[in-house]
């Protein structure tokens, strides 16, 4: 009776070694393009604060290995609705094209935020944060939770041929009137 539960457990881990050994291993270093984008701050890429909140810190990442030197990347503040089209397969089998909102536009006013033109990330760095300053964006008169809004957007650097993680070029940040 033993001899027949350690057996049985000895083929059952050699089946499993068997099946395990039958998949490609995933390993290894990045090796695609090197790319920049704005990295997640609570599992989006959004923010909300409060209005005044003065210079707040948005996550940006180099996807990639390190740079042996320093490099700048540009930033602009997205003006309108960035659309992106995809092909979807619906569960009949028939393919479409859905279109999802990539970005929202900037409802914020020029005055109520400043946004550099560009940062620089330093050389041995993965992760710098950029630095945006939020200014007094509601009057005095307007009303509670009124809210204005703030889309920044990464752009490449052709000579240094780093471009942006599509997914990850946009960050909107909500200021809330408290």
């Amino acid at each position: 009776m033993m001899n027949t539960r350690i057996a049985l457990l000895s083929s059952l881990l050699v089946a499993g070694l068997i099946i395990s050994g039958c998949f490609d291993e995933v390993a290894g270093p990045y090796d695609g393009p090197d790319r920049i984008g704005f990295d997640t701050k609570g599992g989006t890429f959004t923010t909300q604060v409060a209005d005044n909140a003065g210079t707040i810190e948005l996550p940006t990442q180099l996807v990639g290995p390190q740079r042996s030197s320093s490099f700048e990347v540009n930033v602009s503040v997205q003006q309108d609705t960035v659309f992106r089209e995809r092909a979807d397969t619906a569960p009949d089998g028939s393919d479409s094209t859905v279109v999802d909102t990539r970005a929202l536009p900037t409802t914020a006013e020029s005055g109520d935020y400043s946004v550099p033109e560009s940062f620089i990330f330093p050389q041995d760095t993965s992760n710098v944060p950029l630095e945006v300053t939020i200014q007094d964006a509601f009057g005095p008169g307007a009303p509670a939770d009124t809210t204005t809004r703030v889309t920044l957007r990464l752009e490449p650097n052709e000579q240094e041929n780093i471009e942006v993680a599509e997914n990850w070029r946009y960050f909107e940040v909500t200021i809330t009137n408290r």
